[in-house]
């Protein structure tokens, strides 16, 4: 560690130890921070949510461990939940509860010269009082537009008193940001529609917005890609076009719209349809296409290992990224697993329209709100088609885009912003 270090922690109450990661955001961009000679301790809840699995077993409120490559942690007890209800909304609040009084109060875990924390409105709120108490300069990291997302997709309506109070939640933990980043590009976007700027008599600076965006770790990627190798027969077979969707099978991810599409191709015999993920909707597209013969379409396995993630992408023909059509794609998109699919150096297709799309920006493959399932496989079928060379070059032109993503160059611009407070 380098001696009089800044030190900085990133809260994150659904960060998992590297064994158990996923979602490797916080983790990779503690890894570089410690690479440019920042300590760094990442505080997350005990918690492990898509593996029912609680860190602390005792009646301790808190656990420090320091992981492989002194990655630090501190977990915070919270209770085990299932699904997203009461119990879950629980769980969180006793995290910030005792993040609070344990670190901000009793302040057991030292000063940090930053606190960077993933924006969790409105209980999250509580890590603002925190870093004020210990002086710390406060970052709000926003990753999902919350609770615009809940309007989005219809589960409130825009005059509900929740949306209203929760959207004052929000403006309130802006406005105390010394530093506000946004994962989707449209960040500045979102908060001039709502009229949150100083230019329109609000009170954020803009010029305190900056946006940096989810990525993938090359030299991982690279490096887990011929090392862990998932042993499957379609994706071993060279004579299939492999069409591969991988990630959650739930409400917004609408995959009843690719099983769709997939079945205005089952005439095609070499063209198979393969979906690694899980997700409450999951069973029932099986049964879907076991009642309607879809021999085309074959669901793989419920959980990857994020180390067979690069074997299975790059081995495909085509990757998908299928989504709920959205208002919030307005402001541009962050999932983590579009830029796992540059690294793989194949086509995407996605079949939603988005501002700020890499799809296009790059020529990445295409990216379009397609009017039916018949139009959404005509898409898929043009890739299939396609002439070699307009093949290769879109495969190249993901490769050299995922270079905009890698985390080590995402995390110098991150460090590039701590310079500036």
């Amino acid at each position: 560690m380098v001696k009089n270090a800044k030190k900085i922690w990133l809260i994150n109450p659904a960060a998992m130890p590297p064994d158990y990661e996923v979602r490797i955001q916080t983790l990779k961009r503690a890894q570089y921070l410690r690479y440019h000679g920042y300590d760094v301790t990442i505080i997350g809840g005990s918690f492990l949510h898509n593996l029912n699995k609680n860190l602390i077993e005792s009646k301790s409120p808190f656990l420090i461990k320091e992981y492989e490559d002194n990655c630090n942690f501190i977990h915070i007890r919270n209770s085990n939940y299932s699904g997203n209800g009461l119990k879950r909304i629980l769980s969180i609040i006793e995290f910030y509860l005792r993040l609070w009084w344990y670190a901000g109060v009793k302040k057991k875990f030292g000063k940090p010269d930053y606190i960077s924390h993933l924006a969790a409105v409105p209980f999250g709120n509580l890590t603002y009082f925190i870093a004020k108490k210990l002086k710390s300069k406060f970052i709000v990291d926003v990753v999902d537009l919350w609770p615009e997302s809940f309007l989005a997709y219809g589960l409130v309506r825009e005059k509900n008193l929740f949306l209203k109070l929760a959207y004052s939640a929000e403006k309130w933990l802006y406005d105390r940001a010394d530093l506000l980043i946004f994962s989707m590009e449209g960040g500045k976007d979102y908060i001039k529609e709502k009229g949150w700027s100083l230019e329109q008599g609000g009170t954020i600076d803009l010029k305190k917005v900056f946006y940096i965006n989810n990525g993938v770790d090359l030299i991982d990627f690279d490096k887990n890609k011929s090392t862990f190798v998932l042993k499957d027969p379609h994706l071993d077979d060279e004579n299939i076009f492999k069409v591969t969707y991988l990630g959650s099978i739930r409400l917004a991810n609408n995959l009843m719209r690719l099983i769709e599409a997939a079945e205005h191709l089952k005439d095609h015999k070499d063209i198979k349809f393969l979906i690694f993920g899980d997700g409450e909707d999951r069973s029932k597209l099986e049964n879907y296409c076991y009642s309607n013969n879809l021999n085309n379409v074959i669901f793989k396995q419920k959980w990857v290992e994020l180390k067979y993630v690069p074997s299975i992408l790059s081995r495909s023909s085509l990757n998908i990224l299928n989504y709920k059509p959205s208002k919030l794609f307005r402001f541009g998109a962050s999932q983590s697993k579009s830029f796992q699919y540059m690294a793989s150096g194949k086509p995407i297709c996605a079949n939603v329209e988005m501002n700020y799309c890499p799809i296009k920006k790059y020529g990445l493959g295409i990216s379009k709100d397609f009017k039916d399932s018949k139009s959404y496989a005509d898409a898929i079928l043009s890739f299939y088609e396609m002439d070699q060379n307009e093949y290769k070059t879109i495969c190249e032109n993901s490769r050299k885009a995922a270079l905009h993503y890698d985390y080590k160059s995402l995390t110098e611009k991150f460090i590039d912003l701590l310079n500036k407070l």
